[in-house]
């Protein structure tokens, strides 16, 4: 069954530099969410804060910017300017931007909602956004992060 992803694979594959464009209009910001998540933009959101929250005692709540990539993904860090220091599961543990934490944080999400119905939507994204990190001066930290 084609769904189309394959589709989307190879157009990313064939894209050199994936670039990272901060929304700023409220309406485009309004359509991030469901166009990635669908129905579930809420649950994404949510599990977002939590996958922070989960790796950063100091992690409170916030504002968070939007990111589109130019190959169709997505990801979301807290508007900051502070470093977070983060605790993983796997042992990594060192202060990262706000940026990498959102990155690291939305990948988390995404890599956790896969496995639910209709997780495949989240898979796509989840390959997409690891498209751009793999692109980043900081991919060592945050594949180390993930790993």
């Amino acid at each position: 069954m084609n769904n189309g992803i394959g589709l989307e694979l190879l157009q990313e594959r064939r894209e050199k530099d994936i670039v990272a464009t901060r929304v700023t209009d409220e309406q485009e910001r309004l359509l991030c969410l469901p166009r990635v998540a669908g129905a579930r933009c809420v649950v994404l959101e949510h599990t977002v804060y939590a996958m922070l929250r989960a790796i950063c005692d100091t992690y409170d709540g916030g504002f968070w910017d939007y990111y589109k990539l130019s190959n169709g993904g997505f990801y979301m860090a807290p508007a900051s300017e502070s470093l977070f220091h983060l605790v993983c599961e796997n042992y990594f543990e060192r202060d990262v931007s706000a940026d990498a934490a959102g990155v690291i944080a939305t990948s988390y999400a995404y890599s956790h909602l896969s496995f639910s119905i209709g997780g495949e939507r989240f898979g796509l994204a989840s390959r997409q956004l690891s498209s751009y990190i793999a692109q980043r001066e900081d991919a060592v930290l945050i594949f180390a992060a993930l790993d």
